[in-house]
């Protein structure tokens, strides 16, 4: 089992704060799931699909629960198969985050500029 956890950025307990952290972090876990699952490996579809099941978008907390999901993540050496997945590989998130960071904080700038 994987798990990550990621928090929209939420400063002081002001209302207009509160209400903007309410909306941003089902929303900005919900991206970094599907960009992670851009490069999460696909041989039946349960890896991804246990992430969309088992993770809690409202707090942030982004889960794969396969039971072979811990061993594919750590292992990028794997030579992963790119049948249903050419972007496949091990250590999905961090290569979401490298690839995907500068659009996650613009969602969240948005979102910023809707709430508050």
């Amino acid at each position: 089992m994987i798990k990550f956890k990621v928090k929209a950025e939420m400063k002081g307990a002001d209302k207009k704060l509160s209400k903007y952290h309410q909306a941003a972090q089902p929303i900005f876990s919900s991206e970094v799931l599907k960009d992670s699952n851009y490069y999460a490996p696909q041989h039946t579809g349960n890896l991804i699909a246990s992430s969309q099941r088992s993770s809690d978008f409202e707090r942030g907390k982004l889960v794969w629960d396969t039971e072979y999901a811990q061993r594919l993540y750590y292992n990028p050496q794997y030579n992963f198969s790119k049948d249903k997945n050419p972007n496949a590989r091990g250590l999905w998130f961090e290569a979401a985050k490298s690839s995907f960071s500068g659009r996650w904080k613009k969602t969240l700038e948005a979102l910023k500029k809707r709430y508050i």
